[in-house]
Formats: structure tokens, sequence, C-alpha cells
């Protein structure tokens, strides 16, 4: 390499490198640096104890930690030599034209594990968050390639009732320690479980593949990080308690199924994680795994066990939910179809809240704390702003249009920032 092109590259990285320098004073990056460099070595000897004894593999992978301002902490040198090091990790900033999220994203010239800082600060929660993306990262070559899916249904009231008593009957049955009333258990979230893929049967590989999708990893980011089953229950009954209150489940479920169906599945004595694949119901794998007949009359079978799984405060939240959502949807509905602008989306990279998605029927998913990248530039929602993408995935709706104010090629309005590629 010639002198001149080595002072070139040696320039454009001490450039790169000199807003993440102006954030923090020297101390502040050293000590900071220290912090994470633990951090990357206690989830790294979790994956090393493990290394490889669940999946086949070491789950341990390049990791970008990334903050509000960009600024990124990471446990690998990049392919392309953009991050500075610094004690035992690497630091930079994040490109403008990647979302922040807990993710995997491709960066720096290769893929990594994203994490979105402030991680949590109780240390269980935290190994369970890295363990969850770190497993993504591997997803694609342990053959769990889902379908994508769109699991509007989850949005019903007779959806999340019977995915409720699911829920209730496989807690009692991982809490069991008699085989035959864990059997019981077992049968019961098994035919709520049947009664709902049927009739929303429109929906079962899209309900299966989130459940592998995201189910999956939340279960290996929990079985990794929990040194217990009195833990791990423990830890399921707090879940459990969180999701059975909320509202939203459409682009949640699967972290409280995954975990709950993956603890039953290795209280078998199936080899279940060999069998697993995108197009696998985790409910059938229990079924097998436990040789379950499910009744022939299952909604008989539904009306006589239900009162066992906590049915009537089930039916009382949902219908309080229902009446409220029906005031929410008609108020999105006319904020999405009026005064509108459209963008085409072509190649997209989103970030948003899972938490806080609504479906609205043959229009499209709200989504709140979103940001999407495409051809055309940068979407941001602001505050309580929220977007609409459309069924389809070829468009954005934004509301607001004849709000807008322009400043300089910046579009902008009080819910919504739209930034087009220079």
């Amino acid at each position: 390499m010639s002198r001149k092109i080595f002072l070139f590259l040696l320039f454009m990285l001490t450039v790169s490198h000199m807003s993440i320098a102006q954030d923090m004073n020297h101390s502040e990056k050293s000590a900071s640096c220290a912090s994470f460099s633990e951090m990357f070595n206690q989830i790294k000897a979790i994956c090393d104890k493990d290394n490889g004894k669940l999946w086949g593999i070491n789950l341990y992978a390049p990791i970008l930690c990334i903050d509000k301002n960009r600024n990124v902490w990471s446990n690998r040198q990049d392919s392309q030599w953009q991050l500075q090091i610094c004690g035992k990790c690497f630091i930079g900033k994040y490109p403008d034209d990647k979302n922040i999220a807990n993710s995997t994203m491709n960066a720096f010239g290769q893929k990594w594990v994203t994490i979105m800082l402030p991680i949590p600060t109780d240390t269980t929660d935290r190994n369970i968050l890295f363990c969850h993306e770190m497993f993504h990262y591997w997803q694609d070559s342990l053959g769990h390639v889902p379908t994508p899916y769109n699991n509007v249904h989850m949005e019903t009231k007779d959806a999340r009732i019977l995915l409720k008593l699911e829920w209730k009957a496989f807690l009692s049955a991982c809490k069991a320690t008699n085989p035959l009333l864990r059997e019981i258990a077992i049968r019961d979230g098994l035919t709520f479980r049947r009664q709902r893929q049927e009739e929303f049967s429109k929906y079962y590989s899209d309900e299966t593949a989130f459940e592998v999708h995201e189910g999956l990893p939340q279960y290996t980011g929990m079985k990794l990080s929990i040194s217990s089953d009195a833990i791990y229950l423990d830890k399921l009954d707090k879940e459990a308690e969180f999701y059975m209150k909320k509202d939203e489940l459409v682009r949640c479920y699967a972290y409280l199924s995954g975990p709950i169906l993956g603890y039953l599945l290795d209280k078998s004595t199936n080899e279940w994680h060999k069998q697993v694949d995108g197009n696998s119901d985790l409910g059938i794998l229990v079924q097998k795994a436990y040789n379950i007949v499910l009744p022939t009359d299952k909604e008989n079978h539904i009306q006589q066990r239900k009162a066992y799984y906590d049915y009537d405060n089930i039916m009382a939240f949902e219908n309080q939910r229902d009446s409220v959502r029906a005031i929410k949807k008609n108020e999105l509905t006319a904020l999405f179809t009026q005064d509108i602008k459209t963008l085409p989306l072509k190649n997209i990279q989103i970030s948003f809240n899972p938490n806080t998605v609504v479906p609205l029927e043959n229009i499209g998913i709200v989504y709140k704390n979103a940001r999407i990248v495409d051809e055309w530039g940068i979407l941001e929602t602001k505050g309580n702003g929220t977007i609409l993408i459309t069924e389809d995935w070829k468009t954005v709706i934004l509301p607001y249009a004849s709000s807008v104010e322009v400043n300089g090629n910046i579009e902008e309005t009080e819910f919504w920032k739209l930034t087009p590629k220079l």
C-alpha cells in the first residue's frame, strides 16, 4: 500500500470517529468501553457454557450496541475497519441510513446483532435480550426461515380469548408435577389452540411462523440465561401476568407462547430441537411429544374446561377492550383515509414498537414509534404520531398531509418527518 493511500485511509478513519469522541470526554469513554467489554465477556461466557448443546452452534456473534446519538460499542472489529479500538471493545458511529433496533442488520460491511440502548438494568433480562437477538443472527443457518406472516386475527376478541385460555392451560401444565395432570392441562391447551387455528384457518401458517421466528429466540434467551426450572417458571408467571393485560398482541404474543411451548418440549423425552424448521407448528410438536389425543367435540370440551383457566376474567377484560378499541379504530380509519400522503415501498427497512401496532381491516397496520428507510429517504414518527402500512406492504400512508411544513428539502408535521435521500 502506498504512503498516500495509507494516509488517506487514516484520515478517513479519524474523521469518522471524531463525533463519538466529542460526545464523551476521555474518562467517560474509557469507563463506557470497560463497562461494555465486561458485559460482552459475560454474554460470551453464557454462549461458551452452552457451546452448541441447545442448537448445535455457539450463538456468540458480532454485536453493535447503539445509543440514541448513534454511538456504537462493539465486541468485534468490523471488516471495513471503520470502528476504533477502545480498551477491549470498539467504538464508532452508526450510519444514518440504518435503523436502530433490537435486530440483525448489515452495517460496516457485515452482518451484526444490533442492540438498542439503554439495555435492561436487570441482568437476567439483559442476558435474555442479547441471547434472543443472537439466535436471530444464526436462525437462517439453522433452517428456521419462516414465511412472511400477518397475524391480524390476534386483534379479534375470539382469537385473543382462545389464546389466553391456551396460555393458562399450558402454564398449568408447566407447573404440574404429576404426569397425568400435566397431560390433562396440555390436552386442554392444545384444544383451545386447535379451535382458534380452525376458526382462523386463513392465518394458520402466519401464526405458527411467528412462533418460530420470535418465540424460539425468546425461549432460547430464557433457556440460556436462567439457571433453574424454578426461576424459569417464576419468569413465565411474571411474563404471563404482563401479556394477559396487554391491549396489543398481534406482533408480540409469540414472546410468551415460545418460552411456554419450549419448556413443555424440554420436559418431554423428545429431541425436538432437531425437528424444527420454518414451517413447524410448536403445538403439534408438543402433541406428538406427549402422545396427546384431542377430543372429537372440541367446542363441548372447551365449554366444560374453560372455567378452570380464569375464563370469566378473561372475557370481562376482552369485552371492555373491544368496546374501547371500536372507538379507536373508527378514529384511526378516518385518520388514514382522509387528508393523507402516500409513499411507495420498494426496499424497506423499518423499526417500530411491536407493542403498539393496530390492524385496521382491509386498510393496513398502524405503527407508532416507527422509522422507515427506503429509496426515497427516511420517514420518522414524532411524539404520539403514527403511520400506516398497507396490507400488501407496497405503500405507507401519512396523515395530516395538509399540515406539512417544508424546511429546505424536509417535509414535516407535528407527527412525522420525511427527509428525502440526497
